[in-house]
This record gives C-alpha cells, structure tokens and sequence, in this order.
C-alpha cells in the first residue's frame, strides 16, 4: 500500500479531523492546512482547524482568523488529527501535547526529522507540502475549484520560491502542475499575493540586513543578523526573510546564507537557505532543527556572538 493510499485510507476512516500545522507558519503550510480541509468537507466530515501562528508574514496575515490558536476539550472528543508541513510534532507548538495519542496523519516533504503518526504520507522529493494534497484530491476524486487551485499554487509557490528551487528531472511536477492550472488558477496573482503588499519599513529594515552580511569560508557562506532592537526601530512587524534569502543566494560564490534572527523573549533562530549539493537540513537536525534540503532551521540559546561562531565552526567544511 503507498503511503498516499494509507492517507486517502485514512481520511475516509475517521468523521471527525482536528487539522495542525507548525508555528511560525509560511504559505504552504497555511494553503496545505486549508485545502485539506476542504477535502475534509467534501467527503462530508468534520474539520477544526488549528495554528499558533503568529501570523506575521505580509503574504499569510489575512488568512489569520481561519485558524484557531487552541483546541477545545470538546473538538478532541473522537477526533483524528492531520498534521501537516511539520518534520517533528513540537513544531506544532502547544497543540502537540494537546493530540498526543489520537489517531494521526502526517503529511510532509521536509528531508530531516522524525517519524510519528499513525499513518504517514512523507515525500522528501515532492516540491511543496501542497504538491501532495493536490494529489489526494486526485485520488479521492475531489473536485478542485478555482480557489482551491489558487491555494495549492500558492503553497506551491512558496516553497519552490516561484519555481526558483527546481533542478533537473521535474517533468512530473510540471505535468502536474498542468493539471492545477486547468483548475483555473492565476499564477499571476499567485505571484503577487507572495511578493507584493510589502510595508516600507520593512524594505528599510532588508537594506539594513544587507549591509550587515559577513562572508566566511572564503565567501562561500553569507551571515547575517537581525535583532529586536532592529524591528522597534524600523517599527517593522512583517518579516521580510525570504526576499533577503533571495538576494543573497545570488551572489557570485556563495553556497550557504544563514540568517541570524532574535525572536520573541530573547531567544534566537537561525534560518539556513542552500544554493548548491549542500543539506541544510541535516545541518540543521544536528541542532534539533529540520527542514529542506535547500531550506531549513533551528532554534538555539546564547549570545549573537556565540550564536554566529556556532554556525561559522558548523560551516567548516565549506572552507
């Protein structure tokens, strides 16, 4: 039995379905929360849908109020969970403990992790998270309306940075995005629900960022840093991380570009974007992190200096 054919299994088995993603969520993670939810209703079954959020990336913040941030006694009672777009269940945040031990569906791509759940229907190749559940639709033979489409899309998008992080041998993903398209989807609009609708003092804040960068390992890996002081001062409340990966992977030479960030409470984050063979995500598990081959992360205590000398020493190899 495929592990698609577990997950349509699945989904037909249960009535009633508490739907997770991780906290700090992105696009596909929202599009792959709510499209699943949509193939929840169309077989005519319950679906709660549930985030940590927060969500402050510029691109998801509309979609806030779909999503409720805690999960009732009253929704557990005979529920089976889906999680989606996370490797590990504390990614969930808080609503991991709240599931534990119901009946779980895992559906992911990230290339490092763990294994949980009941029923796990995990593709480390897939471009997207959406890219799956696009394909239970298919298999289930859901209906896909035009807003459906443009949700599958758009977490498509995300992920594969507007098809940017695509290599060789994707013949089936474009067919299959063929069949999405037919669907009546506007990558257009895609594009700048992604990219566009940016505040000023966030552009002001990346210009900082960028000439903040240090290279290391002989310009093979690009540093930078953001600090909380940064924001209050920019008064700067969306993140803009994603436009400043995609600068600097451009630039002549550089393999890896980490990103330093200071978070809420003190705490720290570094992001970690690949331009090349090397796997960011098992750097990143080696740090309790996860994530993509190309794209991952991790959370870690110290101090920015310590936190910087860290991810130069876990660089060596580059040098």
């Amino acid at each position: 039995m495929s592990s698609r054919t577990a997950a349509a299994g699945f989904l037909r088995a249960h009535q009633s379905f508490l739907i997770l993603g991780h906290k700090e969520p992105d696009g596909d993670c929202v599009a792959s929360q709510l499209t699943v939810a949509t193939i929840v209703s169309a077989l005519g079954k319950k679906a709660s849908i549930h985030s940590v959020g927060p969500f402050d990336r510029p691109e998801i913040e509309g979609f806030a109020d779909r999503f409720a941030p805690a999960i009732s006694d009253e929704k557990l009672a005979g529920a089976a969970v889906i999680i989606v777009d996370c490797s590990t269940p504390d990614r969930t945040g808080d609503l991991g403990a709240r599931v534990e031990g119901l009946p779980t569906l895992v559906i992911d791509h990230h290339s490092a992790g763990e294994t949980f759940g009941t029923v796990r229907y995990v593709d480390d190749s897939a471009p997207s998270t959406t890219f799956l559940i696009f394909s239970l639709f298919e298999a289930l033979k859901v209906d896909v309306d035009p807003q459906t489409a443009h949700l599958l899309l758009f977490g498509f998008c995300t992920d594969t940075g507007f098809f940017r992080h695509l290599g060789p041998g994707s013949p089936e993903t474009f067919r299959t995005l063929s069949r999405l398209a037919a669907c009546g989807t506007s990558p257009a609009e895609v594009y700048m629900m992604i990219y566009g609708r940016r505040d000023l003092s966030g552009r002001r804040l990346l210009g900082e960022l960028l000439l903040r960068v240090e290279t290391h390992r002989e310009g093979r890996l690009l540093i930078t840093w953001q600090t909380a002081q940064d924001r209050e001062r920019h008064g700067a409340g969306q993140r803009g991380e994603d436009e400043l990966y995609r600068l600097l992977q451009t630039v002549r030479g550089a393999v890896v570009v980490a990103f330093i960030k200071e978070e809420r409470g003190g705490a720290y984050s570094v992001g970690l974007r690949s331009s090349s063979t090397v796997d960011v995500g098992k750097i990143a598990a080696g740090f309790g992190g996860g994530g993509h081959r190309q794209a991952a992360g991790f959370d870690i205590k110290g101090t920015l200096d310590s936190i910087r000398a860290t991810v130069i020493e876990a660089f060596a190899f580059l040098a």
